[in-house]
């Protein structure tokens, strides 16, 4: 009877109440973790926002910033080359591919000038019209031309010319000239000049028929330059 009285006399005890209290230690450990875990939430955001406005930023500089139209030469020939005492007569068939390289920059030619000459000394000038290169867009160009030059006091680089067509292979220059426009629907337009510079193309000539085409292993990238205008 007596071990009966005190098992119910234990059961029966009142259970204290957690302390609703601010200051209760477990309380505020919880209401401090969910600041934190808010705070950690809300830096990630901004960081994922200010890492994705970065990437928009810099793809756009960098698009407008465009790279320089790809030149290249695919094929020169050389026909009726002759060379007398007071002219040079010549034929040229020149073909080349210009490339925009661009994902959101289109270009506009408004003119080509082009010219031959043999070391510094210019020989023939071409005009291109101009054309406009959509986004990652080529365009070949293929331009005839003919020549004759009188001799202006330098019969010493006619006889060059010559004793170099007789001995079968000499080397001529390409230079280009354009003026152009990029843009695209963000940053506007920017005139630009470019210039490009095709050099040493070794054209070897048959004998005795003044037909000649130039030595190579395949299109030849040009170098080029522009500068704004």
């Amino acid at each position: 009877m007596e071990n009966t009285a005190k098992a119910h006399h234990s059961a029966t005890m009142p259970l204290l109440p957690i302390s609703n209290n601010p200051s209760n230690p477990i309380i505020s450990d919880s209401i401090t973790s969910r600041c934190v875990a808010k705070l950690v939430l809300v830096h990630r955001t901004l960081l994922l926002a200010l890492g994705t406005f970065t990437l928009l930023f810099v793809f756009m500089y960098t698009s407008i910033i465009s790279e320089y139209p790809k030149i290249q030469i695919d094929s020169l020939f050389v026909s009726k080359l002759d060379v007398s005492n007071t002219s040079l007569g010549v034929n040229w068939d020149v073909a080349f591919t210009i490339e925009n390289p661009n994902l959101v920059s289109w270009v506009q030619f408004k003119s080509i000038e082009g010219s031959i000459s043999y070391e510094d000394n210019p020989l023939s000038k071409f005009h291109v019209g101009p054309f406009e290169l959509g986004l990652k867009e080529h365009k070949g160009l293929r331009v005839k031309f003919s020549t004759t030059v009188s001799h202006e006091g330098r019969p010493v680089l006619f006889e060059e010319i010559k004793r170099q067509q007789e001995d079968g292979a000499m080397n001529f220059n390409m230079h280009l000239f354009a003026w152009a426009t990029y843009g695209n629907g963000w940053w506007g337009t920017q005139n630009v000049t470019m210039e490009a510079q095709c050099l040493n193309l070794r054209v070897s000539f048959l004998p005795k028929v003044g037909f000649g085409s130039w030595i190579s292993g395949g299109p030849m990238t040009c170098s080029t330059g522009s500068y704004a205008s």
